[in-house]
């Protein structure tokens, strides 16, 4: 009677535990950005969020924009997200969490990734700037 009530013991323990794996957050992701997360206007960037596990759900979400969710599953620990001839209106803050197939829960959220999307002629400007100024000092150092 002793080793049948360990056993049911050890059971019951052992089915508890694996309950409470379960309901545990996973781990917080990564997100990054391919090439860079500040890009000119009308060229494309990747999103990248990056998992702790395999076989996942991602969503990517952009913070202040209750109405923006990109979902994909991955096989892999990575998914991407592509953004095509970037607008203003793409610039922003996003994250990214995942949840796996055994927990059911969402993870953590990635830290935030600003994505700054800059316009063409803001960039002619910056050098004329840089000209004028490297003039300036040039005089004042006579």
């Amino acid at each position: 009677m002793t080793a049948e009530f360990l056993s049911l013991l050890c059971l019951g323990l052992c089915l508890g535990y694996e309950d409470e794996k379960k309901n545990e957050k996973p781990p917080k992701p990564s997100l990054h950005a391919w090439p860079s997360s500040v890009v000119e206007a009308e060229s494309n960037v990747t999103l990248k969020c990056q998992a702790h596990s395999q076989n996942v759900t991602f969503v990517l979400r952009k913070v202040n924009d209750s109405g923006y969710k990109q979902e994909q599953s991955s096989a892999e620990k990575e998914a991407e997200f592509p953004f095509t001839d970037l607008k203003p209106k793409d610039a922003g803050r996003y994250f990214c969490a995942y949840k796996t197939a055994a927990s059911h829960e969402w993870s953590e959220s990635s830290e935030h990734l600003q994505l700054v999307v800059t316009d063409k002629h803001d960039e002619l400007e910056a050098p004329s700037m840089k000209t004028v100024a490297h003039v300036n000092t040039r005089t004042l150092g006579r």
